[in-house]
């Protein structure tokens, strides 16, 4: 949320009043007052800084994600398993590799998964069970990578409706100015005030259509960035592990 502020602010001072990317990005521009002189209106609390700060927040979101997933890559480096094809795994050689998973901080995927699966093979003397208890852990696993990005995709949906609630805002102006000039100069209208009213109406969708199709593609890298790193890590469950499960 700060970061989309302090957007905000840096966008107002440095984008000229005069330009169509002030209008666009933070709604500033330049109008004339009743004396006939020209001001910079800047609007603080316009739908485009609630736009950047969704965004913001977007993005934070993400790069926790892509921190989250680069520690899961990490888990995969820390051999685990002994990836010998002669070796075979009975109850007396699991014990060394819970004890080490157990020692692993945090709680990721493939530690998580050994641990999961030594025990129950260790309490259920079955392979098949460890099995099962492997794809049991696979489908949580895979809900809560979906629970974690609910909120990103809440933020790509709300980015459409705040351009959306902007270009409505903008219209509502537009006839506000045509009833005000209406009234006042007696049936004549001034097209360029209600243009520029109607103009800004339409930046806002055009500026949330864009800020919400760049989250979207970030979310949609990261997510099945993340879901790979899941299938690389119960993939190599199956190769090292429950593949080479024995019970005398």
């Amino acid at each position: 949320m700060i970061a989309g502020l302090l957007i905000v602010v840096f966008f107002n001072l440095v984008l000229p009043p005069d330009s169509v990317a002030a209008r666009l990005l933070v709604d500033k521009s330049m109008v004339r007052s009743g004396l006939g002189e020209v001001v910079v209106v800047t609007r603080p609390l316009a739908v485009q800084t609630f736009m950047w700060i969704a965004f913001a927040m977007g993005i934070g979101e993400i790069l926790l994600r892509v921190y989250a997933t680069f520690r899961e890559c990490e888990q995969l480096s820390f051999n685990y398993l002994a990836e010998s094809p002669d070796v075979l795994l009975g109850s007396r050689e699991l014990v060394p590799i819970y004890q080490r998973v157990q020692a692993a901080k945090g709680r990721c995927f493939l530690p998580t998964l050994i641990r999961r699966v030594i025990l129950q093979f260790q309490s259920s003397k079955s392979v098949d069970r460890a099995d099962s208890m492997l794809h049991s852990s696979l489908e949580l696993f895979s809900h809560e990578i979906s629970l974690r990005f609910s909120f990103l995709k809440f933020l790509c949906w709300l980015l459409p409706s705040l351009g959306f609630l902007g270009t409505v805002i903008g219209i509502i102006a537009g006839l506000d100015v045509v009833a005000v000039e209406f009234m006042e100069k007696k049936g004549e209208i001034n097209l360029a005030a209600v243009t520029d009213a109607l103009g800004v109406a339409f930046y806002t969708t055009w500026l949330a259509l864009i800020l919400a199709s760049i989250l979207l593609f970030l979310v949609h890298i990261t997510e099945e960035w993340e879901e790979a790193t899941l299938n690389r890590s119960a993939q190599y469950c199956l190769d090292h592990l429950i593949n080479k499960l024995y019970e005398k």
